[in-house]
């Protein structure tokens, strides 16, 4: 049932009940009032319609009053308003003149039947009462009328709407074709047709075949010839001749000058674009071919021919109709022979192997008509000139007629050139091109006719056409020398009236000027003249580069926000100056650079590059710069100039990766302060923020966002873009220069994506999915390309591409490889099983023969046993010898991919699962990611690590790639990010610096305050100077295991620490299990340990003995410990989710267990008074108890948002501190449970252990990212009040304004006011911000007098 009809039956039900009931009956009147409101108001959008709907309710009224059935009035009147409602919501679609016109229709019948009625009113009320029931069938007809009235102008918006609709949906559509507009013969004013008479016999048999409507007619006709032979002209009469016989369907003309024309790319889809306006039915289903494939456009003609033109071709046949024409006439031109159109039969026309007699008759023939007062006997010496070439004759007309002035005197010249008895062919135009530049030149001194030659040469070397004035710049001389010597040259080059830039008639000409051999007096050397370029742009770019070119006012606005931005630009950086510093490395690509090229660019880098990136960031073209440099860096330009320019690279890289784009103040306050010292092109700098850089950076370039978890990537095979399958079932297209989002999403698949892979050309991307399917896309448009492949029957777990891009393996939950064709979806042969629990990964050979996977059985086939949990990731080495695993046990191994057997022992670093591996495109490293948020590169023959893990994924990382260039390494997380990183170690970054090499486990102030002690994973205990986080002494070094635990006697002299070794040192042997936890009592006595065994235990801290029986109770890890201050009790907390506290002289539990916490209880302290009991847990919340009682104090303190490892209290009892798997560090109001303050961030990975100083000012913590860090908790002066905001841009609270941007290479290690010491093997980063300018202030880091 339609809305209208449940509308009708809802009035139809509430007048009955109105009138079924006596007593309602006084709310009759107010009913039909609500009625005529409603059909009033649904009117007011439309002036004209507004005052005929007002005509009909009075009309209605006055009918009511007089009317003996006001049931029926009401009824009728509620219909007519639900028609006017239903009207009234298409008035949003009532813009175009069309749909005003419907609606001042209607008026215009409202109108007139309202006469009728008001007629039929204004009767005497004798002749109402004798003509009642007449009446009363008429004014029915009347409102019926009126309804029926409202239903046509509804159905005529409604099919304008749809009309509209499909209009658009169908330019939409063919949008995606990317036909050429300019490629049509009518479009354009260069396309002129063959002379009048001219070429009749050519046209005559194309004509011929164009009407052969016999079985054995050729499919197609192919003219060719060599430059010059007429082949466009004669294609432009051909096209007027079709048109006036209503047979042209489609044309497009090629030229070289206009990039959409010159694209072969193009041809069939603006064909195909051309004949879908011409036929419904060939649109309707070119239509469907673009909904299955939009990205058609890109791909092969010989494919475009098929889907393109035979298949809706074929859809015309078997309508029988084309449009424009009757079938009859035209069925003849359609029909193709099925076994004609296979054969690919086309008739081919060498238009140069014409007689020579039929061309000159047709030369002759244009020569008389473009040249007036000229006697056939010359006219017969320039046909003889021109031999087979109508562009030879072409080119005289136009040097002839192109002046008023010496059109006689030029005559005379190519007459006489013309009776050379040796002018033919080439040599004919050859002698013509030089008398014409001869004749340009004719008069001028010697410096006059080489700056000619120069600007012929520019035009003709340039990398793109450019204007007079960029022309005029690049040879040094004036506009109106360049623009003379154009129009001199108007027959052979001329002025695009668009753009205005200078453009060749014919490639004859350029061809003829690079030649030494045909042009021996005029020829371009282009290893010469791309010198001279090169030269003009360096010098062009020292002249008119400089420091804020465009004088932005501010560093807090975007560009875009400046007043005038656009104007400034076009202002400040012109053509000529655009046109360098986007093609300067392009002619120096083409140079011979010697010791001078080489000395010249050295000075343009030191003293211009830094403006060079300004100029490129105003431009937007950031990514460009990037491109530019690379083609830089591929030219030998001398050990100097190749070091400088990676370092700026880098460092542009930054900026295109980093959040500065559209802020160019940011590339001098944000980024030059980090490269400052490095390399010498920052002369005349100051007032900048001061950088200072202890130890090796994190190799992180950037890091983008996605609105979900990434769960895996792919690069595609140029590197250019990267595809990321999301949480939320999208997948997401990345620029990988800029980190900017392409397109939209892709969406399709219904659960998350667990694995994308891009096809070997990059056209496709396919997809697995906990749905179930995989899925290909287009990877331009992200349209599906057919429909889901269908066929596992539990999770999809991995997907990848064979080489040859035909076949695509999947592997899934349901314990089975499935290989499918990538074009149709079809699976090829039957699933392979072989595991005996899920599929977790699979890869295709390079060779494509074999294909590896790694399951949850822990193998990948018979042959390779090793792994102790599930494997989580496969592949291939490049050349197909090895193969990679990553494995739940933590390691990475390395098989021989023929005999299964392992090479080296396995790659052991990693602290969790091993999510993913790859190789590189050498095959020399092997690149992992993990669930301990790390990523790092092995060597491939070592088994050794290059350098430290890469740090700053917040969450598991699920899946790693190499570039194509093996320069960078992609990885994505659980964190939401994408991040990119250099996946190249430096000397520096080899040098050895201070800090853990894994996760820190535990931290403590020595009871002065003045040092921190620390424990780690890589089994070693270290004191660092708490002031400066210098190392004070070597690491003591004994424990087997991990450690996890340490703490300091009260004196400061002793350090206590347990590990998964079960020992404290080498005395202290009694734990079955782990040790979890130790502590000293307050008189450093006795020391207390939990453990993994379920116990707590006490010892004599100086000789390690056992004091009385372990602490029984918990019935699971006892995971924390500490004596209380007056050493008389213990406190554990446990697994078991329980507080525990103990008799720390008999050990008897002193009360019943403390029971709230919903998870493991993760760490416990007492307060300083004894009195209260902290514990966090993974439960997220952090618990005040009596530890007397047992009773919790107040409600959980809530706001981590991961379970808390740690707590402690401040020495006055009044603050606890926490740290989270959250990342961060939390102050709490010990009393209120209050946050005091913002969390403390800049921990990268789990907080694992915090602890207050003594003097409650600072607090230490220790982190999963193996750093250890102290926070101040004072109120930090007004000078330094800044923040580090997560996007790396700092602010000054409250004002929210980004003042400066830290790129993430530094901002994981940056010293912070709430942050003064970071202890990490990565150093740190410093920063200050004294004397340094920005806002309005920003240009003053600047002054040329400092240069």
């Amino acid at each position: 049932m339609g809305k209208r009809d449940k509308l009708k039956n809802t009035v139809k039900n509430t007048v009955d009940k109105m009138f079924g009931n006596k007593e309602r009956n006084d709310i009759i009147k107010d009913s039909l009032e609500t009625f005529l409101k409603i059909l009033k108001e649904s009117s007011d959008f439309n002036p004209i319609l507004k005052s005929a709907v007002g005509g009909v309710c009075a009309s209605l009224e006055i009918l009511n009053k007089k009317t003996k059935n006001q049931k029926d009035m009401i009824q009728m009147t509620a219909e007519l308003a639900a028609k006017a409602q239903e009207l009234a919501s298409l008035k949003g679609q009532g813009n175009s003149s069309e749909v005003k016109h419907h609606f001042e229709e209607l008026a215009g019948k409202l109108d007139s039947i309202n006469r009728k009625l008001r007629k039929k009113l204004d009767h005497s009320a004798l002749h109402r009462t004798v003509q009642a029931d007449r009446d009363t069938q008429e004014i029915e007809g009347y409102c019926q009328e009126l309804q029926t009235a409202y239903d046509q102008c509804k159905t005529q918006i409604l099919f304008k709407i749809e009309r509209d609709t499909t209009k658009i949906l169908k330019t939409l559509i063919m949008r995606e074709l990317q036909s050429s507009k300019q490629a049509p013969h009518d479009v354009g004013p260069d396309k002129t047709p063959c002379t009048d008479g001219t070429r009749v016999a050519i046209l005559n048999e194309i004509m011929d075949w164009v009407q052969d409507s016999s079985s054995n007619a050729s499919l197609g006709y192919w003219m060719c010839g060599m430059a010059g032979t007429g082949k466009s002209t004669i294609a432009k009469s051909l096209c007027l001749m079709l048109e006036e016989q209503q047979l042209l369907a489609g044309s497009f003309f090629c030229s070289r000058q206009i990039p959409e024309c010159r694209e072969y790319h193009h041809i069939i889809p603006t064909i195909a674009y051309q004949l879908a306006y011409y036929s419904c039915t060939f649109g309707k289903t070119l239509e469907k071919v673009l909904e299955e494939d939009q990205n058609i456009a890109l791909k092969e003609p010989s494919f475009q021919v098929k889907k393109l033109l035979i298949q809706p071709w074929e859809a015309v046949k078997k309508t029988g109709r084309f449009e424009g024409h009757t079938w009859k006439n035209v069925s003849s031109h359609l029909e193709i022979d099925s076994q004609v159109a296979n054969s690919g039969k086309v008739k081919i026309f060498y238009l140069h192997n014409v007689e020579k007699n039929l061309v000159q008759d047709d030369i002759k023939k244009f020569l008389q008509d473009e040249l007036q007062n000229v006697t056939d006997e010359q006219i017969q010496i320039l046909v003889n000139s021109s031999g087979k070439l109508f562009i030879y004759a072409a080119t005289i007309v136009k040097y002839v007629t192109g002046t008023d002035v010496y059109g006689q005197k030029r005559l005379n010249d190519v007459l006489k050139l013309a009776q050379d008895p040796h002018a033919m062919d080439y040599q004919g135009i050859d002698q013509l091109y030089k008398e014409i530049l001869k004749k340009t030149m004719l008069g001028q001194r010697e410096s006059e006719r080489q700056m000619s030659l120069k600007i012929v040469h520019t035009v003709v070397s340039t990398a793109t056409p450019v204007t007079c004035k960029i022309i005029s710049q690049l040879v040094d001389c004036s506009v109106e020398v360049a623009n003379g010597t154009i129009q001199g040259l108007q027959s052979v080059l001329y002025i695009n009236k668009e753009d205005e830039k200078v453009y060749t008639f014919h490639a004859s000409f350029p061809d003829y000027i690079f030649s030494a051999e045909r042009n021996k007096e005029n020829h371009c050397d282009q290893l010469v003249h791309q010198v001279l370029l090169e030269k003009a742009c360096l010098g062009i770019m020292e002249q008119k580069l400089c420091f804020n070119m465009c004088n932005l006012p501010s560093s807090l606005l975007l560009d875009k926000e400046v007043e005038g931005i656009e104007a400034r630009i076009a202002k400040n950086i012109p053509g000529e100056l655009e046109y360098c510093c986007f093609f300067w490395a392009y002619h120096l690509g083409k140079c011979t650079v010697d010791e001078a090229m080489i000395s010249m660019l050295e000075t343009f880098i030191q003293k211009k590059m830094i403006f060079w990136i300004e100029a490129m960031f105003l431009l937007d073209k950031l990514s460009l710069c990037l491109d530019i440099l690379e083609l830089a860096l591929r030219i030998q330009l001398g050990e100097k100039n190749e070091d400088m320019l990676g370092q700026i690279r880098e460092m542009v890289n930054m900026c295109a990766l980093g959040k500065i784009q559209g802020r160019t103040p940011h590339l001098y306050l944000s980024i030059v302060p980090f490269f400052l010292e490095e390399f010498p092109i920052f002369n005349g700098f100051h007032k900048l923020m001061q950088v200072k850089k202890v130890g090796k950076r994190l190799r992180q370039l950037g890091s983008w966002s996605a609105p979900s978890d990434v769960r895996c990537l792919s690069l595609s095979p140029d590197g250019s873009i990267l595809a990321t399958g999301l949480g939320n079932g999208n997948i997401m297209i990345w620029d990988t220069k800029t980190g900017l989002q392409k397109g939209d999403p892709f969406k399709g698949h219904s659960s998350v994506i667990t694995s994308v892979a891009f096809s070997p050309d990059g056209e496709r991307i396919v997809s697995g999915s906990w749905d179930n399917t995989v899925r290909v896309w287009n990877a331009r448009t992200g349209a599906p390309e057919g429909d889901p492949f269908q066929g596992h029957s539990d999770l999809v777990t991995s997907v990848a591409f064979s080489p040859d891009g035909e076949r695509i393996v999947s592997g899934s939950w349901d314990i089975t490889v499935r290989v499918w064709n990538a074009r149709t979806g079809a699976p090829e042969g039957d699933s392979f099983q072989g595991h005996s629990n899920f599929v977790t990964s699979v890869a295709f050979s390079p060779d494509g023969e074999r294909i590896v996977s790694g399951s949850r059985d822990t193998t990948r086939g018979d042959l390779f046993q090793g792994h102790s949990d599930w494997v989580r990731s496969v592949a291939f080495s490049p050349d197909g010898e090895r193969i990679v695993s990553g494995s739940l046990d933590n390691t990475v191994r390395v098989w021989n991919a023929t005999t299964g057997a392992p090479e080296g022992n396995p790659l052991q670093g990693h602290s969790d699962w091993v999510t993913s591996v790859a190789f590189s495109p050498d095959g020399e490293r092997i690149v992992s990611g993990s669930h301990d948020k790390t990523v790092m590169v092995w060597n491939v023959r070592t088994g050794a690590p290059e350098g430290d893990p890469f740090q700053g994924h917040s969450n598991y990382v699920n899946s790693v790639a190499f570039s194509p260039d093996g320069e960078r390494i992609v990885s994505c997380s659980l964190d939401n990010t994408v991040r990119v990183w250099n996946a190249r170690t430096s000397d520096t970054d080899r040098d050895t610096i201070q800090g853990h090499s894994r996760l820190v486990t535990s931290v403590a102030f020595s009871l002065d305050g003045g040092r921190i002690v620390s424990g780690s994973h890589d089994s070693t205990v270290r004191v660092w100077n708490a002031r400066t986080g210098a190392p004070e002494g070597d690491p003591f070094q004994g424990h087997s295991s991990r450690v996890t635990s340490v703490a300091f006697s009260p004196d400061g002299k002793r350090i206590v620490s347990g590990s998964w070794d079960n020992t404290r040192g080498n005395l202290f042997q009694g734990h079955s299990n782990q040790v979890s936890s130790v502590a000293f009592s307050p008189d450093g006595e006795r020391i207390v340990s939990g453990s993994y065994d379920n116990k707590v235990r006490v010892w004599n801290a100086m000789t390690g003995a056992l004091e009385g029986d372990p602490f029984q109770g918990h019935s699971k890890s006892v995971s924390s410990v500490v004596f209380s201050p007056d050493g008389e009790r213990i406190v554990s907390g446990s697994d078991d989710n329980t507080v525990r506290v103990w008799n720390a002289r008999t050990g008897d539990p002193e009360g019943h267990p403390f029971q709230g916490h919903s998870n493991y209880v993760s760490s416990v302290a007492f307060s300083p008074d004894g009195e209260r009991i902290v514990s966090g847990s993974w439960d997220n919340t952090v618990r005040v108890w009596n530890a007397r009682t047992g009773a919790p104090e107040r409600d959980p303190f809530k706001g981590h948002s991961g379970g808390v490892n740690s707590v402690a209290f401040s020495p006055d009892g009044e603050r606890i501190v926490s740290g989270s798997d959250d990342n961060t560090v939390r102050v709490w109001n010990a009393r209120t449970g209050a946050p005091e303050g913002d969390p403390f961030q800049g921990h990268s990975n789990y907080v694992n252990s915090v602890a207050f100083s003594p003097d409650g000012e600072k607090i230490v913590s220790g982190s999963f990212d193996s750093t250890v860090r102290v926070w101040s908790t004072q109120n930090v002066g007004q000078n330094n009040n800044w923040t580090l905001g997560n996007d790396g841009w700092v602010s000054c609270p409250p004002n929210p304004q980004k003042i400066f941007w830290i790129p993430p290479d530094f901002s994981h290690s940056l010293l912070t006011p709430q942050n003064p010491v970071i202890i990490s093997r990565y150093g740190y980063t410093k920063i200050s911000f004294d004397n340094c300018v920005y806002g309005e202030d920003w240009a003053q880091c600047y002054s040329e007098s400092a240069d």
